[in-house]
């Protein structure tokens, strides 16, 4: 007999209008989202209007889609009852739940709306069942824990308290415990990530000095704090059988291609977990791989925090590996003039499919700042070869990275038009 599961709710990110579109159209059980000049932890998205957001949660509602509006900041004294009227009409406009950090703010929208869902933010750093507890005991029904929790914490969480758990599955995560950073507050006076504001300083490169300024660590290992991504899609039937309620993707800064594909991935993939399929398809790890990503791990998950966890080399999108320079061929004929490089094309091998027009980001190994990106002029075939011109030269070896597929940006944007006729 097949065994029946509990499969959690997929939960996507939208800053802005074709993203709400975007996460709806790739299978999203429900949307997260933003207004437009309104307190939430992502104030630099662009946003849902908030003429728009009952239309949006109309057109959700309509595929059976749940909509959550963020109000996942702190909210000062002046701003409180400011903050419960736009709670009202997030509310009013057809929001199912509203998305809160500040326990204060919580407790007057409850007060306010005694029948509103409200779910508590990982900004609020909700990392044990004392704390789940504290939330119910609030009138929570939901709560997003800490994204550094290890899933055998989190399976345990679940056994002691009765709200609904949503953890963050994919995309970016902090070095910090969640909702208590102050490094950009420091760093940037006024870029607090409790107030939306997050300036993103862990991604930017260090010096480790000693006492005499001689700088310690290698020129690969700059970025001292910058982490992989988070990416649990091997991990979905564990996080179900340890009874989390909610996969929740990150990404409200993030255009509605990315949305589309990594919402549709995990979409494909739960799924195949409701048939009792056992593994990922290559299909959906292309996908993520060939989505924005620095690197993808799932070393919270597995309550390791150590090397594995950080891309000290870079803080950008690392793509999917698809082969090696194999070499490059000097123009015939070409003389360089005046400092410049001798121009040709590179011939590369390789080991996945690359489409007309993606792009390839090629980068030496043993220099890496010295990476160029070019634009693959034909599709190729793994096991082929690709030719590519170059104004200067790259050394064999060289990896090759797809960094943009067109394929993923032509699919979303099809699957966008598609639900806005």
């Amino acid at each position: 007999m097949t065994e029946k599961r509990n499969i959690p709710e997929l939960l996507a990110p939208a800053g802005d209008r074709e993203a709400f579109l975007a996460a709806v159209a790739a299978g999203a059980d429900a949307v997260y989202c933003g207004v437009t000049g309104q307190l939430n932890a992502r104030r630099r998205a662009g946003g849902i209007v908030p003429g728009e957001l009952a239309e949006l949660c109309g057109l959700a509602h309509g595929r059976g889609v749940r909509v959550y509006v963020t109000m996942n900041v702190v909210v000062k004294q002046a701003e409180l009852a400011g903050a419960v009227e736009a709670a009202g009409r997030a509310l009013a406009a057809g929001a199912d739940a509203l998305i809160i950090q500040d326990l204060g703010f919580l407790a007057s929208v409850r007060q306010a709306f005694p029948e509103a869902e409200i779910h508590v933010s990982t900004q609020e750093n909700v990392h044990d069942a004392r704390g789940v507890l504290l939330c119910e005991e609030l009138g929570a029904s939901r709560v997003t824990l800490s994204r550094e929790l290890p899933l055998t914490e989190i399976a345990r969480i679940a056994t002691e308290t009765s709200a609904e758990l949503e953890v963050f599955s994919h995309g970016a995560i902090c070095p910090s415990y969640s909702g208590v950073c102050m490094l950009s507050s420091f760093l940037r006076e006024g870029r607090s990530p409790n107030r939306g504001l997050c300036a993103q300083p862990c991604r930017l490169p260090f010096d480790l000095v000693d006492e005499a300024g001689v700088r310690l660590q290698p020129a690969a290992r700059e970025r001292a704090l910058c982490t992989h991504d988070n990416c649990v899609i091997e991990d979905l039937a564990a996080m179900a059988r340890a009874g989390v309620a909610s996969l929740k993707l990150e990404g409200r800064m993030k255009p509605a291609a990315y949305v589309w594909a990594v919402t549709s991935a995990y979409r494909s993939a739960l799924d195949a977990l409701a048939r009792g399929e056992e593994g990922v398809s290559p299909a959906v790890r292309r996908t993520l791989k060939r989505s924005f990503n620095r690197g993808l791990t799932d070393a919270y998950l597995r309550g390791v925090s150590d090397n594995e966890l950080m891309s000290y080399e870079r803080s950008g999108n690392r793509g999917e590996l698809v082969g090696v320079l194999e070499r490059f061929e000097p123009e015939p004929g070409f003389e360089p003039r005046d400092g410049q490089q001798m121009r040709g094309t590179v011939v590369l091998r390789l080991d996945a499919p690359v489409d007309a027009g993606d792009s390839l980001e090629l980068r030496p190994v043993d220099d890496p700042e010295r990476f160029m990106v070019v634009t693959a002029p034909e599709p190729c075939e793994a096991g082929g070869e690709l030719r590519c011109h170059v104004r200067r030269p790259m050394p064999r070896g060289a990896e090759v990275r797809l960094t943009r597929s067109v394929a993923l940006l032509d699919a979303s944007a099809r699957a966008v038009s598609e639900l806005e006729r």
